[in-house]
C-alpha cells in the first residue's frame, strides 16, 4: 500500500475544517507556515515525518488515517481510542452521550435481571 501526498493532503484538510480551523490556526498549533500548510493540503509537498507526528500527537489522529484513510471498520481490530481519534470535535459530545445512555439502559437491564 503506498501513500498519496494529494489523498493525505485531502485527509489533513478534511480534518481542518471538520473542527472548524482555518490554515493559520492550525498552522500556528503545528510550528509550520500557513503556506506550508497549503501546499501540504494542495499536494505540492509532502508531508514530513516531523509533521505528520505533530499533527498525530497534538491532535489525537492516526497515522494509518493520514498516510493511508484506514479507518475503523467493525471487522477491524482497533482500540477505542482509535475509533474516537478518527471523530471530529464535533461528534465527541455525540458519541459520549450515545455511550453514557447505552450505560444506564445496561444497568437498568443487570437490575430487572437480579430482581427476577
Amino acid at each position: 500500500m503506498t501513500s498519496d501526498r494529494i489523498e493525505i493532503g485531502k485527509r489533513i484538510r478534511n480534518f481542518r475544517i471538520n473542527n472548524s480551523l482555518t490554515q493559520a490556526q492550525f498552522a500556528e498549533s503545528l510550528n509550520v507556515s500557513t503556506n506550508f500548510i497549503s501546499e501540504i493540503e494542495t499536494g505540492k509537498k509532502n508531508i514530513s515525518q516531523d509533521t505528520l507526528c505533530r499533527i498525530c500527537e497534538h491532535y489525537h489522529l492516526s497515522a494509518d488515517y493520514l498516510l493511508f484513510g484506514k479507518t475503523v471498520s467493525s471487522t477491524s481490530a482497533h482500540t477505542l481510542s482509535d475509533f474516537l481519534s478518527s471523530l471530529s470535535l464535533e461528534d465527541i459530545p455525540t458519541v459520549i452521550d450515545y455511550l453514557e445512555a447505552m450505560m444506564r439502559i445496561k444497568k437498568l437491564d443487570m437490575k430487572n435481571s437480579i430482581k427476577q
